[in-house]
């Protein structure tokens, strides 16, 4: 074993040669001598100066490159070589430098390389373990691109060394010491594909890198990694270090196996992509970068509190198992967040700054922290706490079920709802607690109901439209509670609320409930002007322990009970009623008012001041008086019917039904009536039993107004059932017409509707309409089957009685007939329709299935110049299948009450016309006369209360008279023989033009009501094109209306005649 230190020159022999540019064949040209050459084990070599190999002479053989010499050559094991100065490589016999400048050809042996070291050449390991060691106190490059054969890399001193280049090799890196960076900007580096090992803390791999590159290494150890460079860094080995990770600028992208979940720390200043892995996990991370998730899941771990100023991006979710951390920056992550028990997250550090987006799954605390405004729309769940601190608002509008405590800090607001149906805290079975040092504020649209609890002694807020119902127990709250609009109620049937501390009612909204308000002496319940309490929920005591300042111009709301209890207002302090209003809002539907009640409707333990300025309700039928009996501490009021005529004036009937007889007691409803059918009812519900459902229905009604009774009366009446009575008899007119068209068409005449026909004919001969002989129509047919279809739609307007009628109907109709006796037919018919109709101003809808069968017969008897007079006759009955839905509603009160019934009707009509035969055309004026009676059975509705009727069966007849002419003539259309048809007609309705119905509520007399009129004159309109496809088809399409006073209705008919 030797040392052998060098800090001057050693070079090597140089090869020999014949001279300068003289060549002899049979002379070789000499190598370079190798400038320091170890054998031997264990040797140290340490150089500061330069070794240098000699250069080969410039001559050369044929084929053959001669080398220069190297300037180390090392051959022994265990051997070390420190190297701080310049090692060079000859030239060769090219001019090149393609022998090595250092090799080491043993085992186990060691290159330490740092300061001011240089190769000029390759530097070779041609053994095994041999290994390249990054020394020095100087920062220092390495060029790997030189340096091949090494088993490891070790980096043992504190400078930092830069790789530059790339290597195949696939040697481990160890860094004992310092920072060992891969690139430096948009200079590449590559450190091949060995583990990374940081041996030490402290110890640091850094890429520098402004381009993309992946690095596959495994990075193990007790060092940390950092990523600068504009460039994207993707790691892909199952990475184990535990230092600190720094993305200073760039991208560090993890793909694969890649992974930093050991790292102690995180810090993300460029952006961390994790986007292309299920999953990552982070420690303590800080940073103001962006980490973009993708679709993948980030879970973080703090053993420290941490701030993150930075963005989560993507659609993935976050975890935060352990710790704090402080979100400042604008996260837009979509896939939630979850906290574990032992985790706080915190958004916002006080400024204005930190906002998350998605859903948070709460088992540790949230908190907000913020100066101005910020609105959170996503849902809160979890056991976990919720503070909100900071000097601004948070607004919640997300539908939260979490069930954890609530803290407001003393600056602080909180704001459950933004005005919508959205934002709350705590499900429906909250049982926590909202300790409020600071403002709590509740604006929805809708009603919410909350079970929890609140302490503290802050300012409660209730704003928006909706009812806000309290159950819990908050008597210990001591702060004041401010409702601005909408309702707040304290105790209901679900629990006994309680709320500490003063109230105060403004302008608009209301207080109510049955629960206790108030703390005690000292407290106060302040109702201000316009604004209302309303005790109890249905029939309730409120209880306001403390005092109770009812301004003027405010309202006092009670209900009154059938036990003679009402709703009740306990002051366990002093009243003072400054000039309040006192309003009845509605009765109790067990007991009868018609005698007369009294009810108490205020108490104080203390002294009642003050005076109602007056006593009032909505009702058009009751009188209220505030009971002189009052003493120093209650207020009581007594209500009694309103004195009426003996005998009221009675609407004028004119054409609709008498009203039915008057009930005793002296009418009362029927005082605000303004129309037949209106009196009509009034006087049916005047009657109503004041026993069970029938009296429920009659105190309903006493607490209306005028207007709100006349709606409830139509509501009331099933004015609808009538009606449809009027809707069948009007449609009974189809089978009139759809016999009419057959024999029409059968006679071979004037053109009416097509009715669609299949024939056995013979071969006769006869003329047409305009006298030409064609083959054989249905005159001399044997037997003729046909259809005919038809739809219409018609309205009856509304009238000063009654509301607006609307129908619509579809159906066919089918039939056999044959020639008799010389030019006589006889036929046999059977259809069906189906009839809507609805009356929309009394909510009241139904329909009905019908089935027709009938018989009818026809002629025509020849007369001069080719005229005729034609006759038909019919009788027809349908049976009707009846549905009808009606919905009662007014206020207090709604039932949805149905009946299925049936109905027949039976109709017999005749016509007769004189056809007049011209040269292109043919005119029939015509006279129609139809009876039609309709029969109704009597039936029950189904409903839940009193307002379902008990109908009566009747019956109504109706005669129709119609005068009118028809006309066709042919044309060709383009190709088609075409015929062009009309009718008109004008239609006179006698007898029961008023359809009325009979029925009586549950416990009440019977009354009738009119439904909407069988117009007694109307235009009969019809036109039509009949198309003659072939000899044997001809396709018909016609148009049908009816237009009378207030009435009118439109049909479409469409039909194909096939000849066989």
């Amino acid at each position: 074993m030797f040392n052998v230190t060098n800090t001057g020159q050693i070079s090597g022999g140089q090869g020999g040669h014949p001279g300068i540019g003289q060549f002899t064949p049979n002379q070789v040209v000499g190598n370079g001598g190798v400038g320091l050459r170890i054998k031997g084990n264990g040797n140290y070599v340490t150089n500061s100066g330069i070794i240098s190999g000699g250069a080969t002479a410039q001559g050369y053989v044929v084929g053959t490159v001669v080398t220069g010499g190297s300037g180390l050559l090392v051959t022994g094991n265990n051997n070390i070589v420190t190297n701080y100065g310049a090692i060079r490589s000859g030239l060769d016999s090219t001019g090149l430098l393609s022998a090595p400048a250092l090799k080491l050809s043993g085992n186990d042996n060691r290159l330490v390389i740092g300061d001011s070291y240089s190769f000029n050449s390759s530097v070779v390991s041609a053994g095994d373990r041999n290994v390249l060691d990054l020394g020095g106190s100087v920062n220092s490059y390495l060029n790997i691109d030189i340096y091949s054969g090494f088993s490891a890399v070790d980096k043992t001193t504190n400078a930092k060394w830069t790789v530059v280049g790339s290597t195949g090799d696939s040697m481990p890196w160890n860094i004992q010491a310092g920072t060992l960076q891969v690139g430096e900007g948009a200079t590449q580096g590559h450190i091949g594909n060995g583990n990374v090992n940081l041996l030490n803390g402290g110890t640091t791999i850094a890429f520098n890198n402004d381009y993309s590159t992946t690095a596959v290494n495994q990075i193990s150890g007790f060092g940390g990694l950092t990523k600068q460079g504009s460039g994207t860094l993707t790691l892909e080995g199952m990475n184990s270090y535990t230092g600190a990770t720094i993305i200073e600028s760039g991208t560090l992208s993890l793909s694969k196996n890649g992974r930093i979940s050991s790292s102690e720390a995180v810090t993300v200043n460029g952006t961390l992509d994790i986007s292309n892995v299920d999953g990552a996990l982070v420690r303590n991370l800080t940073g103001n970068g962006t980490i973009n998730m993708g679709d993948a899941s980030l879970s973080i771990n703090n053993a420290t509190d941490t701030t993150f100023g930075g963005q989560i991006i993507g659609s993935g979710g976050v975890s935060l198992s352990n710790g704090w951390l402080t979100l400042t920056g604008e996260n837009t992550f979509a896939g939630g967040i979850g906290l574990s028990s032992s985790s706080v997250l915190i958004i916002g550090e006080g400024g204005t700054s930190g906002s998350i987006t998605g859903n948070v799954t709460n088992f540790g605390l949230l908190a907000f922290n913020r100066s101005d405004d910020a609105v959170y729309g996503g849902q809160i769940t979890g056991t976990g706490s919720l503070y909100v601190v900071g000097s601004g608002k948070l607004t919640l509008t997300g539908n939260s079920s979490s069930s954890g405590n609530v803290l407001i800090g003393p600056d602080s607001t909180l704001q459950l709802g933004n005005g919508g149906s959205t934002g709350h805290i705590g499900g429906t079975n909250f049982t926590g607690m909202i300790s409020n040092l600071g403002t709590l504020i509740y604006n929805r649209s809708n009603d919410v109901s909350w079970k929890g609890v609140y302490a503290g002694n802050g300012e409660i807020i209730k704003e928006g439209t909706n009812t806000l119902t309290l159950t819990g127990d908050s008597s210990g709250y001591a702060g004041s509670t401010f409702v601005k609009s909408g309702k707040l109620i304290v105790g209901n049937n679900l629990g006994n609320g309680k709320l500490g501390g003063d109230v105060t009612v403004s302008n608009g909204a209301t207080l109510g409930g049955y629960g206790t308000l108030g703390s005690g002496s000292g407290s106060l319940v302040s109702i201000q002007s316009g604004g209302i309490l309303s005790p109890g929920n249905s029939i309730g005591t409120l209880t306001i322990n403390g005092d109770l300042t009812l301004q003027a111009g405010s309202y006092l709301m009670t209900e009154l009970a059938g036990d003679g209890s009402a709703d009740l207002v306990n002051v366990t302090g002093r009243a003072n009623i400054g000039g309040s209003h006192l309003v009845i809002t509605a009765l109790d539907p067990e007991i009868s008012y018609q005698a007369g009640q009294k009810y108490n409707i205020l108490s104080a333990g203390d002294l009642v001041s003050g005076q109602f300025a007056d006593v009032t309700s909505s009702s058009a039928f009751l009188t209220f008086t505030l009971d002189p009996e009052q003493n120093s501490n209650a207020f009581n009021v007594a209500l009694k019917p309103k004195a009426t005529e003996p005998e009221p004036n009675k609407p004028d009937p004119g054409t609709n039904p008498e009203p039915g007889e008057k009930p005793e007691p002296s009418p009362l409803f029927t005082t605000v009536a303004n129309t037949n059918n209106q009196f009509a009812a009034a006087q049916a519900l005047d009657s109503l039993s004041q026993t069970g459902s029938s009296l429920a229905l009659y105190n309903r009604l006493l607490m209306l107004s005028a207007d709100e009774a006349r709606a409830a009366y139509d509501n009331l009446s099933g004015e609808a059932y009538a009606s449809a009575k009027g809707t069948l008899i009007n449609q009974s007119q189809f089978i009139n017409s759809a016999i009419t068209n057959r024999l029409q068409q059968a006679n071979g005449s004037t053109p009416t509707a097509p009715v669609a026909t299949m024939n056995y004919v013979s071969e006769a001969k006869k003329p047409d309409a305009f006298g030409t002989v064609i083959p054989q129509t249905d005159s001399e047919n044997l037997y003729t089957g046909w259809a005919y279809a038809y739809g219409a739609w018609s309205e009856q307007d509304s009238t000063s009685n009654t509301g607006r009628m609307k129908s619509s109907v579809g159906g066919f109709v089918t039939g056999i007939d044959r020639l008799v006796y010389e030019n006589w037919r006889l036929g046999l018919l059977a259809g069906y329709s189906h009839t809507s109709f609805n009356v929309d101003s009394r909510a009241s809808s139904g329909s009905s299935d019908n089935y027709t069968l009938g018989a009818y017969t026809g002629t025509e008897w020849p007369m001069s110049n080719d005229n005729a007079l034609a006759f038909s006759s019919g009788v027809a009955y349908t049976w009707h299948q009846m549905d009808m839905n009606r919905s009662v509603a007014f206020p207090a009160f709604s039932d949805s009450l149905n009946a299925d019934y049936d109905a027949g009707t039976f109709q017999i009509f005749g016509e007769l016309g004189y056809k007049i035969r011209l040269p292109k055309a043919v005119i029939e004026p015509y006279a129609n006369l139809s009876y039609v009676r309709l029969k109704t059975d009597g039936f029950d509705e189904d409903g839940q209360t009193a307002a379902a009727l008990s109908m009566n069966s009747d019956t109504m007849s109706t005669t129709f008279s119609t005068l009118g002419v028809r006309a066709s003539t042919g044309f060709d259309l383009g190709t088609i023989p075409t015929t062009a048809r009309a009718d008109l007609g004008w239609r006179h309705a006698a007898g029961d033009n008023d359809s009325v119905s009979t029925a009586s509520f549950v416990g009440s007399n019977a009354f009738t009501v009119a439904g909407a009129p069988i117009a007694k004159d109307t235009a009969v309109i019809e036109a039509g094109l009949d198309f003659e496809l072939s000899k044997d088809a001809t396709l018909g399409l016609s148009y049908s209306g009816q237009f009378g006073s207030g009435a009118q209705r439109n049909g479409f008919n469409a039909a194909l005649k096939v000849s066989f």
